[in-house]
């Protein structure tokens, strides 16, 4: 959206009416007679309820004024200006409208800022709006905005999708694995512990063509594969030195569960498929997801250490080149990165996600063409087009994105990154006299019988707020059904349902329920919008279903996560006992040897 070069003939007139407009390269941007009244009918024809609308163009300001008076308190405006003059001359003005933000075209990053700060609040929600001729005068940067909000729609339904998919996997992988992190290795001690060059490996179709270097400079990088990489790595007898792993859903545990890994450790999130680490015997290093301030801080109470948040996005080979950036201070080569369907395959050759793509995959997939590594078009999707964004973002948070170069040699141009051949990379930085040191994961202290047991204490006291939820969302179900009213709610019951309400944010405040709670909550009350010209009976009914699904929601929710911190405190306790009768048994063999 951006309009410096072009040129544009502006002439400001009076309408019949009085009101100023303008005259843009032969264009009106208003009606000559009454622009206020043709602004009032274009805000009736095209105002939606409960939508975040983009208009794009201001012109003089009466079409954004009169959509303004039509959004309720819960709605919003964006104006996209393409034409710096006319926006730089309304904000001289400084004219007021509310729930509004005027920006100019030009200023892209503002536009992802504002749009993302909305976008939980919206969702799929928005309606894009052209003034009238602005695009016959700005086409190019009309057609512009649209994609971009296309894509961020897309996007969004990407992310909202995985959510609601993996949500349930989520509660229950988050809780196990904390059996596991009470006595696993923090991702803090590794950090800046290497000053070797690394390789971050991923499943893209280019890994295949890097192997044959990759075999030759093994000894003197660190290798890092991303997730189900390992497998592609493992059939040409490439084990790698760790193996991020972030995905809870039960086939990123198929990845894993036939291979046999000699020396390579795991570093895994609390949000990964449980059984993974249950599988590979040996301490790993465990990090959270940097999702919440609140989520990390409630982790390092029940296990009662650090645990470090890692930045990434939907993909795990994001989290992997932050945590390479994280452990050592030495440049990072990408490759298999491909984040598109190079040379019509999905994966590289031995990953078991690999399949050659046809018509019909690319019509299911929605597929498109974006700029590619070689300035070529590649074929992509949506999924993959968040995973690019989620690396673009990451890099603008390194102090030292120069030690960070793109290897992969195909797929999709990753904005703002250093692109080398893996070959170069390796000629460069790469020492063939210098070996990588090895982390003695062992000498990190483990947990005793003490801290165990308080362990298990924390764990169940977390059961107990468990079952307050479930009281409380049964209570406020009963009250729900006790009104006698058709059009209203009683007085009283509303006291108590406000009461209600105040001890369970208590408990949200602070705790797991807090995190299965908040998408339940916006769903709901994304379900159950007023309409336009709601009716008092209409607006009672569609409150009152609302409250019955979300406390319905939530008592279920708490049945849920309790029955995963169940099977968590069996697991402690079976430690506990493991640990109990090994010291008894010591203290005999002890006793017994005197």
């Amino acid at each position: 959206m951006d309009n410096k070069l072009k040129k544009y003939e502006i002439i400001e007139e009076t309408a019949k009416s009085g009101q100023r407009i303008y005259k843009v390269n032969n264009y009106y941007l208003h009606s000559k007679y009454d622009p206020i009244r043709e602004a009032a009918q274009f805000a009736e024809r095209h105002y939606k309820k409960n939508y975040l609308h983009i208009l794009f163009g201001v012109g003089s300001g009466y079409i954004a004024k009169a959509l303004s008076e039509k959004m309720t308190e819960e709605e919003f405006l964006i104006v996209v200006e393409p034409i710096e003059w006319i926006a730089d001359h309304h904000l001289e003005e400084n004219v007021q409208v509310e729930r509004c933000i005027l920006m100019k075209g030009s200023d892209q990053e503002l536009f992802d800022h504002i749009y993302e700060a909305l976008r939980n609040t919206f969702g799929n929600r928005v309606a894009v709006i052209c003034s009238p001729n602005y695009d016959k005068i700005c086409p190019s940067d009309y057609h512009a905005l649209l994609k971009t909000v296309k894509d961020r729609i897309y996007i969004h339904q990407v992310h909202t999708n995985t959510l609601k998919c993996y949500s349930k996997e989520w509660q229950k992988n988050f809780t196990l694995n904390l059996f596991y992190a009470h006595d696993d290795v923090p991702l803090q001690c590794l950090k800046q512990f290497y000053n070797v060059p690394v390789v971050v490996a991923s499943g893209g179709p280019s890994l295949t063509k890097q192997i044959p270097l990759l075999k030759k400079v093994r000894n003197h990088i660190l290798l890092i594969s991303s997730g189900s990489t390992i497998n592609s790595l493992l059939q040409y007898d490439l084990e790698p030195d760790f193996v991020v792993t972030i995905d809870g859903g039960i086939n990123n545990y198929r990845h894993f569960e036939a291979i046999e890994l000699k020396q390579a450790s795991i570093i895994y999130s609390l949000s990964n498929h449980e059984k993974i680490r249950e599988k590979f015997k040996r301490r790993s290093f465990v990090f959270i997801p940097s999702l919440d301030e609140r989520l990390t801080q409630y982790a390092q109470k029940l296990v009662n250490k650090k645990i470090d948040d890692v930045l990434g996005g939907a993909s795990v080979a994001v989290f992997a080149l932050h945590i390479a950036y994280m452990i050592s201070n030495g440049p990072i080569a990408l490759i298999g990165q491909d984040l598109a369907y190079t040379d019509n395959k999905t994966h590289a050759e031995n990953n078991r996600n690999f399949m050659e793509i046809n018509e019909a995959y690319i019509k299911e997939r929605r597929m498109f063409h974006i700029k590619g590594y070689y300035g070529d078009q590649v074929l992509t999707d949506y999924a993959f087009l968040t995973m690019k964004h989620n690396f673009e973002k990451l890099l603008q948070t390194f102090s030292h994105p120069e030690r960070i170069y793109n290897c992969t040699e195909g797929g999709a141009k990753l904005d703002g990154y250093q692109q080398l051949s893996f070959r170069e990379f390796c000629n460069k930085y790469v020492d063939i006299n210098t070996k990588v040191p090895m982390f003695a994961i062992d000498a990190y202290p483990h947990r005793d019988l003490q801290a165990w047991r308080e362990f298990l204490v924390r764990v169940e006291q977390e059961i107990k707020l468990h079952d307050k939820v479930r009281r409380l969302a049964e209570e406020a179900l009963l009250l729900l059904k006790s009104n006698g009213f058709d059009t209203r709610f009683d007085a009283k019951i509303v006291k108590k349902l406000d009461k209600i309400d105040q001890q369970l944010k208590t408990i949200f405040d602070e705790g797991i329920m807090a995190f299965i709670t908040q998408p339940i909550v916006v769903d709901t009350f994304t379900n159950y919008l007023p309409k336009e010209n709601e009716t008092e009976q209409e607006m009672y009914q569609r409150v009152y279903t609302r409250s019955m699904d979300l406390y319905s929601r939530l008592q279920e929710a708490a049945l849920d996560s309790k029955a995963h911190f169940m099977q968590l405190k069996e697991k402690i306790k079976s430690q506990i006992h493991s640990m109990d009768k090994r010291e008894k048994d010591d203290g005999s063999h002890l006793r017994n040897s005197t």
